[in-house]
């Protein structure tokens, strides 16, 4: 009697935990999900952040500031405006002095100054255009080499961002599945638990139908009768509703299954020759209803 007493209390003691578990771990559940629909709204904001980085090359299409450089011709015209100037003021104080074949000699030196006064500027001329085509090389030359350097930056930061990506949605990933698995687990658990609990009593005989020796609850449908199909486990087994022909096996309307329809690893071969089932390898609760 103390032993029947003491399995009641375990019993009913491990049916309460076991709800205890399966109702944190669908609190647990739910927060859970709630917490990764936020994450996941921030994860997704922040990729929509990481994904508008600008990643273009910025040295693309700069413009060659040497490319128009032009020559400075003002020093050349000031040059020959003042050979000019010079050689009019000669012309005009030897007029009267030099005569005629005089003028003519002078006029032929004049003329031999001015060119070679000519060919100095053009020679200044061509210094700078020579200079401004090496400036502007060296230019193209640079900007070649930095829009190069810019396009290999470019496909590097590509590749990191697709990269960083490819991580956060790997780890998003594995986070919800082992919250998930940690759920159901738990879940698991705890319809053990009630299970082994009504095991427990039924061994105990504190639920009538469960009585017997060898554990496991009386569910042959010898013993039963008024038996009606009320409804399918979520596995598919079907679920009675039925009396026990001996009221000794408990009185009232029972609720539960039939053993000849069963996986028979959850069926008990009793000595008396008739069978008994094990509710807690079973999705199907056994209750009086």
């Amino acid at each position: 009697m103390a032993f029947a007493a003491g399995a009641i209390v375990g019993g009913i003691i491990q049916g309460v935990t076991g709800t205890i578990k399966m109702v944190d771990a669908a609190v647990q559940a739910e927060k859970a999900r709630k917490d990764m629909k936020a994450a996941e709204l921030d994860l997704e904001k922040q990729k929509n952040l990481f994904a508008s980085l600008d990643t273009s090359n910025p040295y693309v299409n700069m413009e060659n500031t040497m490319e128009d450089l032009t020559v400075n011709q003002q020093a050349a015209e000031f040059s020959k405006q003042q050979s000019m100037q010079s050689q009019a003021n000669i012309m005009n104080q030897m007029k009267g002095a030099a005569g005629g074949s005089g003028i003519a000699a002078l006029a032929q030196t004049m003329a031999q100054q001015g060119e070679l006064a000519a060919q100095q500027a053009s020679a200044g001329i061509a210094q700078q255009e020579q200079a401004n085509q090496t400036l502007r090389a060296q230019e193209a030359s640079k900007l070649q080499s930095l829009e190069r350097e810019g396009e290999l930056i470019s496909r590097d930061q590509e590749f990191g961002k697709l990269e960083s990506m490819m991580a956060m949605s790997a780890a998003e990933l594995e986070e919800a599945r082992k919250r998930k698995q940690a759920m159901k687990d738990q879940a698991y658990e705890g319809a053990g638990q009630i299970g082994d609990s009504f095991t427990d009593l039924s061994a105990s005989g504190a639920l009538g139908g469960a009585g017997g020796a060898g554990g496991g609850t009386t569910s042959d449908r010898r013993l039963k009768k008024d038996i009606k199909e009320i409804g399918r486990s979520p596995s598919g087994l079907k679920i009675y509703s039925f009396e026990y022909v001996d009221k000794s096996f408990g009185e009232g309307v029972w609720q539960g299954v039939m053993s000849d329809e069963i996986p028979q690893h959850a069926v008990i071969k009793h000595e008396d020759g008739y069978d008994r089932v094990d509710y807690s390898k079973l999705d199907v609760e056994f209750k009086q209803v």
